[in-house]
């Protein structure tokens, strides 16, 4: 999945470079639920892994808990999970989190730069900007759209030379 990619592979990242900086504040309310990934940069984690998805829950202390889904190999092939905790760095904007997997012992940073007024949409990345990714409610995108949206993802100031369709 998208997030357990974009931490993973940047985690041993050493870079002091950043992703710009988030275009507006999250209403957390709407931000629960589940994300689809539409496009996403190429990673070690999500090597033949289809149908990447995510869920996202408020826990009582503030904390959030992620469950980051996506079927191995083929579509309706095997289910993989990893669930990730994450929390708020950044109470501004509420579009700035760190997430933890494996118990604490892979952190990284991540910030959604843009997201949709409706919020059927988001393009999210590592806090170092490169691994960026475009998300959605929906578990599919018009081609215009998605064509739209990626070069917004350029317009942002984030890398787009590597960013392939999710695979469904």
């Amino acid at each position: 999945p998208v997030l357990a990619a974009l931490i993973l592979s940047a985690a041993a990242s050493t870079a002091s470079a950043q992703a710009p900086q988030p275009r507006q504040s999250i209403d957390i309310d709407r931000f629960m639920g589940r994300w689809y990934e539409i496009v996403r940069t190429p990673n070690d984690a999500q090597r033949n892994c289809h149908g990447a998805n995510q869920t996202w829950a408020r826990r009582a202390d503030g904390t959030f808990d992620i469950a980051l889904y996506c079927h191995r190999d083929r579509p309706g092939g095997r289910l993989s999970t990893t669930r990730s905790r994450a929390r708020i760095t950044d109470p501004r904007t509420n579009a700035k989190f760190e997430a933890s997997f494996f118990g604490g012992l892979i952190r990284q940073r991540y910030w959604v730069i843009d997201i949709a007024p409706d919020y059927s949409w988001m393009i999210a990345t590592t806090a170092d900007g490169k691994f960026p990714a475009l998300l959605s409610r929906s578990p599919t995108m018009s081609a215009a759209q998605r064509q739209q949206l990626t070069a917004r993802l350029g317009q942002l100031g984030l890398p787009t030379a590597q960013l392939e369709p999710s695979r469904g």
